[in-house]
């Protein structure tokens, strides 16, 4: 029995020997061809190993190289797929002798990888493709040209690594840098895992990716790749089958979220322009895609402050993405990309001079069909609609088939064109049946025009201001508003206050009663209010007005300034005592629509009272009521002025003259105690001209005193 037991412990010493003496004993070089040769096999390709290839047994089996060289596609640029500085290869040596390669460890230190896709969709990574290279050394076939029934990894690591991705379809660049990542492959036909980090296009970067079979990818067979994957700030995460057959293509359920999206469109190689939006991205759904494009179907998607669903199509193929698909969403919100409003506590705001910016639309390419509950254009809210919107080399295109505005339908067109120097728009609008008062709130500032109504515009204009854009609009239109009312005014109840002084006007009691016609409770009722409109250079022209109502009727003209913001307005309303003006007195009164956008005003022209002779002409319009100096009136003509010598009169002089012939002149007892404040009561009290003349501005307008002077140098 000892001398059994001596011989066992003596065999466990030599081999004990053989495994620490062996490696420096056997010639590793023995080992390099049948390894170039084995590798060669497996992957398709030339490998070739360094001079500086080293053994060991304990305490595994290992192999050491240094500058294991993978040979490059023919037809691609570079003389390597993949060179690494130092392997460490721990290998199952009997599995090896069996047709199998089984390693337990696998170590890359500075791996180098460089894959390409060329102009025609060939890549450059597929090892599976064709035999090893004609010039395999001759090694290789005393081995067999056997290849490998199986693969096993165990402890495998790549550090310190660099790769390069060079996109022939869209002539592109990817790199990443301070490669490691842990892989696992117990074999080819179980998951490949790859998890690790890296510095992708200089953003820190994670993955966790899971191939479910490696051995179906190389026989060209479909397989399942479940990616995990933060750049940045980006993530995207998806499980998908890959095809490489022909080409490479993925299909499954993916989502993706670039909370910052120009920092993530550089990373894959498109600069975004620094404009409105385009701020942040994210969707998920059903991709099926290649290398340079996809298709997401069932998507939900999220654009900066649009959420949509539908289907999406994105191709980066070019020099800028393409987008386009068929899309519906509660809300589409269009301000981020607009020139914002300028705010003005005054009402409506002047135009700004800024310069507008539209290099969102230079920004990509796209094309949807587009179907919205409501659509925000800076202060403008659209209804349930459908466009369909198309943007090309700069130019916007958005055919609005179906539009719901403001309770009305109707359809329209914007084109938008940036591709060239200075921005050019055009456009057309169509509406039916629209609620005018919200509409006037949100874009004319004000909400006194009421009622439901049909508008038409068409335009053309360029500028790259808002100042701009108003100073170039050109075009034409017109709106026919049915049933409704003018608030802030009522112009019957102001031609009736007229009326209604048959025994003689009291100046102070008509102002009264003129002013309280324009009180903010006020209304001027219409059965019907249409105009037609010309724009030439930012001026409106106004040749028809015409405004239909109980106790009125009224026609008009005139124009406004849109880069001035001004209007000038001259309306003729005639009011009558009857609703439908049949068997009832009728008065006409002259009116101006005049100030600003922010300011509006409106009163009695009295300036067209002037020009046609105001006397006769308030005689005329009284119709006759009101004139108890139907004689010649005390003041009317003095005879002591007979032979005076005649002076030119002031607008304001023949107005006080012509309200003098309707109210009376003041008594000669009354101008001449109050003439120097010395007569009378000796104080100032105000005489019935002065009454009168106050009374001017209240119910004609801005014609004051101040005017005077002026007008006076002019008669000089």
């Amino acid at each position: 029995m000892s001398r059994i037991l001596f011989f066992l412990v003596a065999v466990v010493a030599v081999i004990l020997a053989v495994l620490v003496f062996a490696p420096g004993i056997v010639p590793t070089a023995a080992f390099k061809p049948r390894i170039e040769a084995a590798a060669s096999n497996a992957t398709g390709r030339e490998v070739t190993i360094g001079d500086e290839l080293s053994f060991k047994l304990l305490p595994r089996a290992a192999f050491h190289v240094e500058e294991l060289i993978i040979a490059n596609a023919d037809g691609f640029e570079g003389d390597y797929l993949v060179k690494v500085a130092e392997a460490d290869i721990g290998v199952n040596l009997f599995k090896l002798l069996s047709s199998s390669v089984e390693v337990d460890r696998f170590v890359l230190t500075q791996p180098e990888i460089n894959l390409a896709s060329a102009a025609n969709g060939a890549v450059n990574w597929n090892l599976a493709e064709g035999d090893a290279p004609a010039d395999t050394p001759a090694t290789e076939e005393a081995a067999g040209n056997r290849s490998f029934r199986d693969v096993r990894l165990g402890d495998v690591r790549i550090i310190g690594g660099k790769a390069q991705f060079r996109d022939g379809v869209a002539n592109k660049t990817y790199t990443a840098s301070d490669i490691n990542l842990g892989i696992l492959l117990k074999s080819l036909n179980e998951p490949l895992e790859v998890e690790g980090d890296m510095v992708f296009q200089g953003e820190p970067t994670k993955v966790d990716i899971v191939l479910t079979n490696l051995a179906n990818i190389m026989a060209n067979e479909p397989s399942n790749l479940k990616l995990d994957m933060t750049i940045g700030k980006t993530t995207a995460g998806a499980d998908l089958t890959v095809e490489t057959k022909d080409a490479l293509r993925y299909y499954g359920p993916i989502d993706f979220n670039a909370p910052d999206l120009p920092a993530f469109a550089a990373l894959v190689g498109t600069a975004l322009a620094d404009a409105p939006g385009f701020d942040r991205l994210a969707f998920s759904g059903d991709v099926d895609g290649g290398g340079d494009a996809l298709r997401l179907s069932g998507a939900n998607i999220s654009f900066d402050d649009i959420n949509a669903d539908g289907a999406l199509n994105l191709n980066w193929a070019g020099a800028k993405p393409k987008a386009g698909g068929v899309l519906s969403t509660e809300k589409l919100d269009l301000r981020p990309y607009m020139p914002p409003s300028t705010q003005s506590s005054a009402g409506f705001p002047e135009w700004s001079t800024a310069t507008m910016d539209f290099t969102s639309l230079r920004n990509i390419d796209a094309e949807f069909d587009i179907s919205t509950d409501a659509i925000f254009l800076n202060d403008l809210e659209i209804g349930e609609s459908r466009l369909k919107l198309r943007v090309e080399n700069g130019r916007m295109t958005a055919d609005i088939p179906e539009l719901a505005m403001y309770g009305g339908q109707g359809s329209g067109r914007l084109v938008v064109n940036v591709g060239g120097g200075t921005p050019s728009f055009s456009g057309n609008l169509d509406m039916n049946a629209v609620n005018a008062q919200p509409l006037s709130l949100d874009l004319l500032k004000h909400d006194n025009l009421l009622g439901l109504g049909s508008f038409k515009f068409d335009f053309t204009a360029t500028g790259a201001s808002q100042a701009a854009i108003m100073d170039s609009l050109n075009g034409d239109g017109g709106f026919d508003i049915a049933n409704g009312a003018l608030k802030g005014v009522n112009i019957a109840k102001m031609a009736r206050a007229v009326m209604a002084f048959q025994d003689g006007i009291n100046p102070i009691a008509l102002s009264q009663a003129v002013t309280q016609a324009r009180g903010a409770n006020e209304t001027t009722d219409f059965s019907e209010f249409l105009s037609n409109f010309k724009i030439t250079d930012g001026l409106v022209n106004a040749p028809t007005i015409s405004l239909n109502g109980p106790y009125l009727t009224m026609s008009g003209n005139g124009a406004i300034n849109l880069p001035q913001q001004t209007i000038d307005l001259r309306l003729s309303p005639r009011a009558t005592t009857t609703a439908d003006g049949v068997d009832g007195r009728t008065i006409a009164i002259p009116l101006r629509i005049g100030g600003t956008f922010a300011n509006p005003t409106i009163g009695i022209d009295a300036e067209s009272l002037i020009r046609s002779g105001a006397e006769q002409q308030i005689r005329g319009l009284l119709g006759g009521l009101g004139n108890r100096n139907e004689e010649p009136a005390e003041g009317d003509a003095p005879a002591e002025d007979a032979d005076a010598e005649p002076t030119e009169e002031t607008p304001e002089d023949t107005a006080l003259r012509a309200i003098q012939g309707i109210f009376g002149a003041p008594k000669k007892d009354e101008q001449e105690g109050g003439g120097d404040g010395g007569g009378g009561d000796g104080g100032s009290a105000s005489t019935e001209e002065d009454l009168a003349s106050d009374a001017i501005g209240a119910i004609f307008g801005q014609i004051g005193k101040s005017e005077k002077p002026q007008e006076t140098e002019k008669s000089e």
